[in-house]
């Protein structure tokens, strides 16, 4: 999720965990090592974004760095401290470490939390990277908690966290059932079926699902209280290995990076109708039922760097899209 929320997390694992013997500077030590993993974003390169791509969420998001990570985050915070004392301020930056890559599991991007065993990317899209509904408590929270000394208040923004989390997790249930429920109706038969959850909201789903070679797009609206409604966005073939294959033409480098790609977008890419080598990765769409990636790879076969990324911006119609889910969800009539 956003740096904010991650250091939120973390601040509030220190503060639960260590303030009583630490006291209010437990926070600051929590809310630091919470943040440590995305120090990742400096892993790139100026020719290849496959390189940022594949190493963001990878070895700093594992669950077997967090002792690495979490004592790395509190070196430069220990010198001419007791020993006693470092003892706890390591504790609490690994204690806020610890949070950062669960955190990041339940959003849609895909974190190697199983590095070095598996580069599996979990991806449990249960909450959006940004959802004030789930931040906000959170800060509230640890602020109280680190002003008056007072843990109560930590414990209800947490349980409030867990819970808001939990009902994310019902709500991406409701938006699988839905898309599946919309596949059965059109008579297709599904391979695979994924939903996403919006920006700042869980009532808001982006669903995706793989049938026939072809990825279908749907708007979703999960109101919390009422009927779940949809609109059709469309289809558009999967870019797969046959078509990996004929655009690498045997070189081992291009295919080297399409499978990459494949593998960091979790199978979810097409190519763009106008331009077969801007590949798109469609867990991100233009608008919330468009067949247009936000964003994706594009490639140049002849180039001496053949991989670029573009960036596509929300359609015109894209807040108008989500404004009528919001309140009054789409009907497929």
């Amino acid at each position: 999720m956003d740096p904010v929320t991650q250091g939120a997390l973390g601040a509030a694992a220190a503060q639960i965990l260590l303030q009583e013997k630490l006291g209010r500077r437990a926070w600051l030590y929590g809310a630091l090592g919470g943040m440590a993993p995305d120090l990742d974003i400096f892993i790139r390169s100026a020719h290849d974004p496959l390189v940022a791509w594949t190493y963001h969420r990878h070895f700093t998001h594992s669950l077997a760095f967090v002792p690495i990570g979490g004592v790395v985050s509190g070196l430069p915070f220990i010198w001419r401290k007791p020993k006693a004392e470092r003892a706890l301020i390591l504790g609490a930056t690994t204690a806020g470490y610890a949070t950062h890559a669960l955190l990041d599991a339940f959003t849609s991007y895909g974190t190697q939390l199983w590095w070095p065993f598996s580069s599996t990317r979990e991806a449990w899209n249960w909450i959006g990277i940004i959802d004030p509904a789930f931040t906000l408590p959170l800060c509230v929270g640890v602020a109280v908690a680190a002003v008056k000394d007072r843990l109560r208040p930590l414990w209800i923004a947490l349980a409030w966290c867990a819970l808001y989390m939990g009902w994310g997790g019902l709500q991406h249930a409701r938006a699988r059932a839905h898309a599946e429920a919309l596949a059965a109706g059109r008579g297709h038969t599904v391979v695979r079926v994924a939903a996403f959850p919006g920006i700042a909201t869980n009532v808001l789903w982006r669903t995706l699902y793989l049938a026939d070679g072809r990825i279908h797009v749907d708007a979703v609206h999960v109101p919390w209280l009422g009927e779940v409604t949809s609109r059709e966005g469309g289809s558009v073939p999967r870019f797969g290995a046959d078509a990996r294959a004929a655009l690498a033409g045997g070189d081992a480098r291009l295919a080297e990076g399409l499978a990459t790609f494949d593998w960091f977008a979790d199978g979810w890419v097409a190519a763009d109708p106008s331009d077969p080598h801007e590949l798109g990765d469609l867990r991100y769409g233009r608008g919330v039922a468009s067949t247009t990636a936000m964003w994706g790879l594009a490639v140049d076969p002849s180039a001496e760097h053949p991989f670029s990324s573009f960036n596509t911006p929300p359609g015109d119609d894209a807040l108008g899209e989500m404004t009528t889910l919001w309140f009054n969800g789409f009907s497929q009539d």
